[in-house]
């Protein structure tokens, strides 16, 4: 009967609002303003009415993530312009433009708009040569950490801009990760998020034929210098000195590198350890791409074995198995053929994402959805599979063959690598 009660109370209340509101507005219109009748009224009560939800809340979503695809766009068309390439050495606004063939009147603009990123460094009208040079000098110092010099120019960089403009210049962030002469250069990762970004203004499409369908051994051979780009910004450094600090290396003579992809981890692992051979487990067209970094980085104890880690044999007599985000790295089936692989004591060392992670970005396991391999099937969330299980039931599996955690930790970059000896 109480509810009933309080149904019938409701529209008693809002009719009883709605007079206070209209009489406030009466009240509050100029005294010369007559409200002939109730439809009019009940009109401008309509117009003057807001919102229960702050507008706020809408307007600064849509703004922010707007501003974000106009910064997107504006350092993805200057790659694709090659701004930055032409700014190894400074020129005007005016010059750059009839040097890439662009708008004169745009320029400005467009390089106002990278400056202001910090993509771009700006020097004034009447700064000195020498405070010049040594920015310039800073940009150099970035390439040459790879064996190579920045090409920029002559001497004195005039290149005959004028002393009334100002003249711009690639800025540290931009030589550092936009540069193709750049050792942490990110142009593979770039090309990636571009195809990605395609992806999504697809997304309509999508969500009606179903995810794009991707052949496996193409992609990983694609993607894997993208990944040995992301690796070499200190994800890599840091990976290997945690591995190095947990595991005693003068017992480790043979190291596989399961799903290694690039095989940047076996390759420094092989520097630090002069008495190891290290080996290098993938598909095929990954490992071609992964002589590409051991021939560049000279890793002549460095092998690969390319092939079906589910289905082909990985080899035997390792002291340290080593995994980093290998796709398969949460199957509960390859345990048991890791656990065989290894010696009496060997390590199993494995770094993944924890599934609180990723169960917390709706929006990252929409993205790993909107596409699959050729033949495979993907889990719900992000970086999984139908087959695979959350990864701490897959840590707890370990001890069933044998394979005793005795570590795990945290990476920055919220990934988690565990230590798991197996028994002797």
């Amino acid at each position: 009967m109480e509810s009933k009660i309080d149904d019938k109370a409701e529209p008693d209340t809002e009719v009883n609002a709605q007079d206070t509101d209209k009489n406030r507005l009466e009240n509050e219109f100029d005294p010369s303003v007559t409200l002939k009748n109730e439809e009019e009224a009940g009109k401008i009560l309509d117009l003057m009415q807001k919102p229960e939800i702050d507008f706020d809340r809408f307007f600064k979503f849509m703004d922010s993530s707007i501003q974000g695809l106009k910064e997107y766009r504006l350092i993805v068309s200057a790659l694709e312009l090659g701004v930055f390439e032409a700014l190894k050495s400074p020129l005007s606004a005016e010059d750059l433009a009839e040097k890439l063939g662009c708008d004169p009147l745009l320029m400005p603009h467009f390089c106002e708009a990278l400056h202001s990123l910090g993509f771009l460094d700006r020097f004034e009208e009447g700064m000195g040569k020498e405070e010049e040079k040594a920015q310039i000098g800073k940009i150099d110092a970035v390439a040459s950490q790879d064996n190579g010099k920045f090409e920029t120019g002559s001497e004195d960089h005039d290149n005959g801009t004028k002393s009334s403009e100002a003249v711009y210049l690639v800025s540290e962030l931009s030589a550092t990760y936009l540069m193709e002469s750049s050792p942490f250069s990110q142009q593979h990762y770039l090309a990636e998020r571009i195809r990605n970004v395609e992806r999504w203004t697809r997304i309509s499409q999508i969500m009606k034929q179903g995810p794009d369908v991707v052949e496996k051994g193409s992609f990983f051979g694609e993607i894997v210098h993208c990944m040995a780009e992301n690796a070499r910004c200190g994800l890599l450094q840091e990976t290997v000195t945690v591995v190095m600090e947990n595991v005693d290396f003068t017992n480790v003579k043979r190291l596989l590198d399961i799903g290694g992809g690039h095989g940047l981890y076996a390759i420094a692992f092989s520097k630090l350890n002069e008495d190891l051979q290290a080996f290098v487990f993938d598909l095929p067209p990954v490992t071609g791409e992964t002589g590409y970094f051991i021939e560049k980085y000279g890793a002549s104890r460095v092998s690969t074995i390319p092939g079906d880690f589910f289905t082909d044999e990985i080899g035997s007599g390792y002291d340290l198995i080593f995994s980093s985000f290998n796709p398969g790295g949460k199957v509960p089936s390859l345990v048991p053929k890791l656990a065989e692989a290894l010696n009496p004591g060997g390590i199993f060392v494995t770094r993944q994402m924890p599934d609180e992670k990723i169960k917390s970005s709706p929006l990252l396991s929409l993205d790993w959805n909107l596409w699959t391999f050729e033949g495979v099937k993907k889990g719900g969330s992000g970086y999984s599979f139908e087959n695979s299980v959350p990864f701490n039931e897959y840590i707890e599996l370990l001890d069933n063959y044998g394979l005793e955690v005795f570590r795990a930790l945290d990476m920055t970059d919220g990934s988690r690598i565990v230590f798991a000896r197996k028994a002797t």
